[in-house]
């Protein structure tokens, strides 16, 4: 849709965008959603009455086997897809044809079909060239440069597309090393160790260093990232008010003075800046209490690092914080470097107990060379060790840019959110019906911007975030200026020309603005500050006497950590069918490793693609043209075609409605159970799997029954204990009351078993459960014509419910995929952490896990190859 002739709805009489002013913001939003709601149920009843089915919560699989509904549990999500999201879908997921620089090719989606509402989009040729003011480019290293992009290419040409193996065996390639020193002397730190991708950076590496009996105190908007490295940890969690120091300053009382539970190790976790918010974080005074109660301090420096600071080196350095006092600096490559992954730093102890705990180094493969290679080619421009000022001047453009449209954007009247010198300005919109008519109007005056509401934000809190960058020029951030200047007027957005009015005292009495909130919060904040400096000499005197005289006696090292992930995964009855996972060497009787090696099997390229040098050509051939880095995540500018293609080309080879690609392989299944799953389900789960399933378990918070490594007739057992929980003596009888989900992987990558499919296939179907495959080890290895464990034992795809899989084995690149129904994969689209909070897979990743699929399917040779050097 081009929306020539759109005609914004928060224009009309009945959803007037005026109405603030009378209802003051609250009262004005919640009516909005009254019609927007009312408007979505009477579109899809009326889809209903003429048979349309709704595309996005489809689940073909699901009516035939008679299974209870995916939206059960999950009912307010599913509401909100079927008749709040369908609104506005279009104006998320847009694809782009072009590199994510500072202008972009923004495709245009038309509805592929005109029949009823809510039509699913389908990407036409056509494209609209926009100014780029939503993508995380902020030194302009994303997208095609001289300084980067012949680089590249060459890395791409002269080394595997993978090392095929991960950090912690044979990925800990010369690139991998010299991409942490150079890392590590950046910030200011002993050592580093990367990660490849930036979401698992934080979701990995937090359980590597806390655990079962510490404590993590996290901001309370901190994100995703680390709410899902937190919960995966296993240690105590609580939330601190954002930004409030004097909220951790109470908490870590309570926590040292002997008033309750004691812990190992206390972790505080920041932002530098929170992305959602504009705002730089309190770390000088986070810092400093802190060190009075001997907590570490964990820093995540997403979107400052290469950002801010007068040599791009982050919060500390625009806050002047010795990075020295900083216990584990966290930060990611996917923004201001245009690359993809992450890095941890900090003292030699810390990072050598993440590179052997963190699944991000031993569980995925390591960080492809060609990314390494855009990393040290922006790191010595920015750092001036190329000889040049061209870092320098990027920065103070980045700064410059970033007051200039900060500036531009308050003299407009909008309520902007943040501060300089923050890339990052969200703009309040608060009525739903502003989120998708601001977007289309931005769009039909060539602007690609952001704009955020529900889940993701509060309800009544939706907003438009603008991302500046060193590549804007000022004409053109002038001009866009005057075109958002165009847009708030006409959408009644310029909130502080024309105040909302006091809402009525059901909604509280007051305007509903959020910066009256952040006024009242400031006042809590003071509050809480003196609170806490009132109740420092008793607290530190009740730490020092705990900890014998002095207050970090009684805290472990950083570099400690609880118990094993997986453990308490258990039941809620009495009885368990099991102890828990295995562990997977004692099962194959191996009880230490050799010394030495006459042959090394531990690459994951079963198929030898990784070197093929058709398949490097077409990934240069992508870097020629898009860059390296997508310097986005999928919902918002980071879907480019090669995204499209190897979606497409999975979903055709496995015989599937639809997959969809998660940038980092020990992130997908991990993500899959969770946004598929419900604290209200129960999980029949092998006791041999994996990491990724461990992860997804524990975030789903399922009720989860074990059974036997690859036993059948002990699943069968479990299965028949539920019945009799549930109280059915036949499980023909009745549909169960809550939804059962059979858990395995096809070929175990920890014992090299293979899960008997067939016998499983007929249990899930005769207890109504729902199967979760995690192909990794099997996909593009096993069956005559690589299909997987489902063709290896000739049964139909279409029986497995939900596929998942690593694309770096036989795919022979980076991330992974999940296929299945089209609810199913739409579904994660919104929900799967993953997917929705992480930078998209780099597009030149994206042609190389095509190109894979497209070879297995072609060339089933490549497939007998590899089965005939297994037998040998």
């Amino acid at each position: 849709m081009d929306y020539e002739a759109y005609q914004p709805d928060s224009t009309s009489r009945v959803k007037s965008g005026y109405a603030y002013r009378i209802l003051g913001h609250d009262a004005a939003t919640y009516y909005q959603y009254a019609i927007y709601v009312a408007e979505g149920l009477a579109k899809n009843s009326y889809n209903s009455l003429r048979g349309i089915k709704d595309w996005r919560t489809d689940d073909a699989n699901g009516e035939q086997n008679d299974l209870p509904a995916l939206s059960k549990g999950k009912l307010k999500d599913f509401f909100y897809i079927r008749n709040l999201y369908g609104n506005i879908e279009d104006v998320f997921n847009r694809p782009v044809y072009s590199s994510p620089e500072d202008w972009i090719d923004v495709a245009i989606r038309e509805p592929e079909s005109d029949r009823g509402f809510f039509s699913k989009l389908v990407t036409t040729p056509l494209s609209r060239r926009c100014l780029n003011l939503g993508s995380y480019n902020y030194l302009g290293f994303g997208g095609l440069n001289t300084h980067c992009t012949p680089l590249v290419v060459k890395a791409v040409l002269d080394n595997p597309i993978t090392s095929g193996s991960c950090s912690a065996e044979l990925g800990y390639s010369s690139h991998v090393k010299e991409v942490e020193l150079v890392t590590a002397k950046f910030v200011g730190k002993e050592s580093a160790v990367v990660v490849g991708m930036g979401f698992a950076t934080n979701s990995t590496v937090i359980p590597a260093l806390a655990g079962a009996g510490d404590l993590i105190l996290s901001d309370a908007l901190n994100h995703s990232s680390i709410v899902e490295g937190a919960r995966l940890s296993g240690a105590k969690i609580k939330a601190f008010k954002h930004n409030c120091v004097g909220d951790v300053e109470l908490l870590l009382q309570q926590a040292v003075a002997g008033k309750g539970a004691r812990y190992n190790k206390i972790l505080v976790i920041v932002e530098g800046i929170y992305s959602m918010e504009g705002e730089l974080c309190q770390l000088k005074e986070i810092v400093a209490v802190c060190k009075l109660y001997g907590a570490y301090v964990w820093l995540d420096e997403a979107h400052s690092i290469g950002a801010v600071g007068a040599t791009g080196r982050g919060v500390c350095e625009e806050l002047g914080v010795d990075p020295a006092d900083i216990d584990v600096m966290m930060g990611t490559f996917t923004k201001s470097f245009g690359a993809a992954g992450g890095y941890v730093a900090g003292d030699f102890e810390t990072v050598a107990r993440v590179r052997q705990y963190s699944a991000g180094c031993t569980d995925a493969v390591s960080m492809p060379p060609a990314v390494c290679t855009q990393i040290l080619a922006s790191l010595r421009v920015i750092s001036g060790e190329d000889g040049t000022d061209i870092g320098k001047k990027k920065l103070e453009s980045l700064r410059s840019n970033a007051l200039f449209f900060r500036e531009g954007l308050e003299a407009l009247g909008l309520e902007v959110l943040g501060q300089h010198p923050s890339p990052v300005m969200p703009v309040m919109l608060y009525q739903p019906y502003k989120i998708g008519d601001f977007s289309r109007l931005a769009f039909n005056r060539k602007l690609a911007v952001v704009v955020v509401g529900a889940p993701a934000t509060p309800v009544n809190y939706p907003r438009v975030r603008f991302c500046v960058s060193a590549a804007h020029s000022r004409e053109d951030l002038a001009d866009a200026l005057v075109a958002l200047g165009e847009i708030a007027d006409e959408l009644q957005i310029k909130f502080k020309h024309f105040p909302p009015a006091k809402s009525f005292r059901i909604f509280g009495g007051t305007t509903g603005s959020l910066s009256d909130v952040e006024k009242k919060e400031h006042h809590e904040k003071v509050r809480r500050k003196k609170e806490a400096e009132a109740a420092r000499p008793a607290a530190l005197e009740a730490a020092a006497s705990l900890s014998g005289g002095r207050n970090t006696a009684r805290f472990a090292p950083l570099h400690s950590r609880g118990a094993p992930l997986g453990d308490d995964l258990g039941t809620s009855v009495s009885t368990k069918s099991s102890q828990g996972p295995i562990d997977s060497y004692s099962l194959t009787g191996i009880t230490s490793q050799p010394r030495t090696y006459d042959v090394l099997l531990s690459s994951q390229d079963v198929l030898g693609l990784t070197t093929d040098q058709v398949m490097k050509e077409a990934c240069a051939a992508t870097v020629e043209k898009l860059g390296l880095g997508s310097c986005s995540p999928r919902g918002f500018y980071g879907t480019f075609p090669p995204h499209m293609d190897v979606e497409k080309s999975i979903a055709e080879f496995l015989g599937c409605q639809e997959a969809v690609l998660y940038s980092f392989g020990a992130c997908t299944v991990s993500s899959v159970i969770p946004a598929l799953g419900h604290r209200s389900d129960v999980a029949v789960v092998d006791m041999g799997v994996g990491h990724g399933i461990l992860a997804g378990l524990r975030l789903a918070k399922m009720d989860v029954r074990w059974y036997n490594h690859c036993d059948a007739e002990d699943c069968a057992r479990v299965f028949a204990n539920l019945e009799a929980e549930d109280g059915v003596t036949s499980a023909r009888l009745a549909r169960p009351g809550r939804r059962r989900w059979l858990i395995t992987e096809a070929c175990f990558s920890g014992t090299g078993r293979v899960a008997p499919l067939p016998t499983l296939l007929d249990l899930k179907d005769t207890h109504h459960a729902r199967l979760i495959l995690d192909e990794s080890s099997s996909f593009g290895a096993m069956g005559a014509t690589g299909r997987g464990l489902t063709e290896h034992f000739n049964v139909d795809p279409g029986r497995v419910d939900v596929i998942a899989a690593s694309l770096e084995n036989a795919g022979a690149s980076v991330g992974g995929f999940c296929a299945g129904d089209t609810g199913v994969v739409a579904y994660q689209r919104l929900m799967g952490s993953g997917y929705v909070f992480s930078a998209s897979l780099p597009p030149y990743l994206a042609t190389a896990a095509a190109h894979a699929v497209r070879r297995i399917a072609a060339e089933p040779r490549l497939v007998a190859r590899a089965a005939a050097s297994a037998q040998a």
